[in-house]
């Protein structure tokens, strides 16, 4: 499922609409001819469900990450900036 682990990444994250090297934590899942993709960025949290075999996007949920998470999730980076 490696091909089509990608082509699921990549689409979640065109639908997104974010870029695929800000996406964390990413999880796909299969069953019944559906695939999940989970993923997390800084600020938000999304799941992205899919036709396995045309890979069209049937529906497409986010809402953010929460407060008290925002900060231990944030990169290095971010955390610093002042």
């Amino acid at each position: 499922m490696t091909g089509k682990r990608n082509t699921a990444i990549n689409a979640a994250a065109r639908e997104a609409g974010v870029a695929v090297t800000d996406m964390r934590d990413t999880k796909v899942l299969q069953k019944d001819g559906l695939i999940e993709v989970r993923f997390i960025t800084d600020w938000m949290i999304y799941d992205c469900y899919m036709e396995q075999g045309t890979m069209e996007v049937l529906g497409f949920d986010y809402r953010p990450v929460p407060p008290d998470l925002q900060i231990v999730n944030l990169r290095e980076s971010a955390r610093s900036a002042s």
